[in-house]
């Protein structure tokens, strides 16, 4: 056999070993990684659902479907449990204007099922993806740190619940002006622990943002007068 065959042999069989190698270390992994021990019958029931829904035609999720509405493979971790129930329940009363998804008049055990298998899907090790949305283009004119904050703001998703000069959601206070009414400590706080001001309040807490994050979204809101 002539030696650049040989050669070629050789690398074919180490590929194809390394291959066969690291799809037995995924399966192995598989598991762990998507935590089929949480695979429970209302996890399932979520997922019956969501096809029957047809819920891929606008969303996006574990990289399966379309991108009319935004991807929702982190919706539970990035929005919480109890904003997923409102917005299921109408979600034309977190979005007035614009574009809206039906109300699909969910029962209530219909909304348990599918925040519970949302909530399957967000824990599931996806390496990292999706990645956080890009912010809004620079404004002319706009400061550095106001542009800096403005996509902390937007790739959060604050937008679903806020809204700012008639565009966002409805379901919190608009924020338009917040920086007339509120410090910064305040907006630092609310990031932390919401129910600390409010124990009723739905938002979830984003105490787990980077400093600097936390920094320029407070920047930025408090600029907003």
């Amino acid at each position: 056999m002539p030696r650049t065959h040989k050669i070629l042999w050789i690398a074919t069989l180490f590929s194809a070993f390394a291959f066969l190698g690291m799809t037995v270390d995924s399966l192995h992994r598989m598991s762990a990684r998507t935590h089929a021990d949480q695979l429970s019958a209302q996890v399932v029931e979520g997922k019956r659902l969501w096809q029957h829904y047809d819920c891929n035609d606008c969303h996006t999720i574990l990289g399966i479907g379309a991108y009319y509405a935004p991807d929702v493979t982190k919706s539970f971790a990035q929005r919480g449990e109890p904003w997923l129930r409102k917005f299921l329940q109408n979600p034309a009363a977190m979005y007035p204007a614009g574009r809206q998804m039906p109300n699909y008049h969910l029962s209530g055990a219909q909304i348990d099922s599918l925040v519970a298998y949302l909530g399957w899907v967000s824990r599931i090790d996806t390496n990292g993806w999706p990645p956080a949305p890009e912010g809004m283009a620079p404004a002319q004119g706009a400061a550095s740190a106001e542009l800096a904050g403005s996509k902390v703001y937007l790739a959060q998703g604050c937008n679903a619940c806020h809204s700012m000069q008639g565009s966002g959601g409805a379901l919190a206070p608009d924020l338009t002006h917040v920086g007339s009414r509120r410090s910064k400590a305040w907006i630092l706080q609310q990031l932390d622990d919401p129910r600390r001001n409010n124990v009723q309040s739905i938002m979830p807490s984003f105490g787990q943002l980077a400093t600097g994050d936390k920094q320029q979204l407070a920047d930025y809101l408090v600029s907003l007068k």
